[in-house]
């Protein structure tokens, strides 16, 4: 099960010459990557609005076959009032064809050129361009505390990390993600925004000259006098590809953004080939019963979504714990006598100090079972595979940095 996906989807754009001095070329391991979790609300939709959520939102601990029973019964009861965007990918994809991902790539020199200075007036306040500040700073993953200046880019990685969100769904999903180049408008919101109205036929022939060279995003931004809605995305995880496999590896960070209603969309035909908006629950579901393939760091997040089943609880949820940041996470795979699983940070056989560089063996490999394993620590953070659709997630650690665990939706 490849899991080059983590970065979403991956192309050879053309570079931009003039900006290849911003790139960060210390990387040897893994490339830089972008992805954005677009919610979107549903019109006449039914929603009981004396139901609340506030249970649901607990970390996960060991639960009885009988508590279990209790969660179904409650999604049985729930109706999302939002669905979320999952592309498929070509068949002819190299890695992962066919699979249902988020949008999003991996970053482009034009994504920190310093034009950007002059398109963000007067938003260009330090540190980040009015994004408010992370608390944990020292524990900032290494996709954002990489100094950008000594690469030669005045915009932080905050900033241009949403850049390349916002600019590869464009590219693979044709909706543009940005607000009036207006400064008196309200750049953060409790509520899902609502998207600018354009011209269609005119987005559809901005789009190839896009895909094409990414530094067109720029042009097309001052052509239609707007700007990246970079506020509207919510740091929400940070993904590093596994190292057993071998091969491309990215180190994906992972936004989320809540819409009021689903945009005109249309796949690119070239990396995406469909498009599916549809709730987290029907997702996992799907995946679950064969329908379709969702690689495991997207199915863990959309377990993390059925624990906020209405749009206005999720905007609310992400923004307010945006401002904790998250860190990076390194599957570890762990090989088994009856299958296999991805160990993640928290876990008592996760390792204390991994090497991310995948010089050194990380990944275990036992004889035993996994439930043998399984009931031989106290400290679960792991999913558990035994054929590619079978998956099952334990955890009964608390989460940090104010976030949740997927609600635990076993097949």
């Amino acid at each position: 099960m490849p899991w080059d996906i983590l970065s979403c989807s991956v192309s050879g754009r053309q570079r931009w010459p003039s900006c290849k001095t911003k790139m960060n070329r210390d990387l040897k391991y893994w490339k830089e990557a972008a992805t954005v979790i677009l919610a979107s609300g549903v019109r006449n939709r039914f929603v009981n609005k004396n139901a609340t959520n506030i249970q649901a939102c607990r970390p996960p601990l060991p639960v009885s076959n009988q508590e279990r029973n209790l969660t179904h019964s409650w999604l049985e009861t729930v109706v999302f009032d939002y669905t979320v965007l999952m592309l498929q990918r070509s068949a002819k994809s190299s890695f992962l064809p066919h699979a249902q991902v988020f949008p999003g790539g991996t970053i482009n020199p034009s994504d920190f050129s310093n034009e950007w200075i002059q398109m963000f007036q007067p938003f260009c306040e330090p540190p980040n361009f009015k994004l408010g500040t992370v608390r944990e700073t020292a524990k900032r993953p290494p996709i954002f505390a990489t100094g950008r200046r000594k690469l030669g880019s005045e915009i932080p990685g905050e900033v241009a990390f949403r850049l390349c969100a916002i600019r590869e769904t464009f590219e693979e999903s044709g909706i543009l993600l940005v607000k009036p180049n207006d400064p008196d408008k309200c750049l953060k919101s409790q509520e899902a925004i609502k998207l600018t109205q354009y011209d269609q036929k005119e987005l559809a022939n901005w789009r190839p000259l896009v895909q094409k060279d990414a530094a067109n995003f720029i042009k097309l931004c001052r052509e239609l006098d707007c700007i990246p809605n970079i506020w509207a995305l919510n740091e929400w995880s940070n993904w590093l590809t596994p190292t057993h496999l071998g091969g491309k590896r990215f180190d994906t960070v992972f936004f989320i953004c809540c819409l009021q209603e689903v945009p005109f969309t249309l796949q690119d035909s070239r990396e995406t080939v469909l498009y599916n908006w549809m709730s987290p629950l029907n997702l996992i579901e799907g995946y679950n019963s064969g329908k379709f393939y969702v690689p495991p760091p997207q199915w863990y997040e959309l377990g993390r979504l059925c624990r906020l089943p209405y749009l206005k609880d999720l905007q609310r949820f992400s923004q307010d714990r945006a401002s904790n940041g998250c860190d990076r996470w390194l599957p570890i795979h762990l090989n088994t006598s009856d299958g296999y699983a991805f160990l993640y940070p928290g876990d008592e056989l996760y390792p204390e100090d991994p090497d991310y560089t995948g010089e050194k063996e990380m990944n275990i490999n036992s004889s035993k079972t996994l439930e043998q394993l399984r009931l031989e620590v106290t400290r679960l953070h792991r999913v558990e595979l035994r054929e590619p659709h079978d998956i099952k997630l334990y955890v009964n650690i608390e989460p940090l940095y104010k976030h949740v665990h997927p609600l635990i939706i076993n097949t």
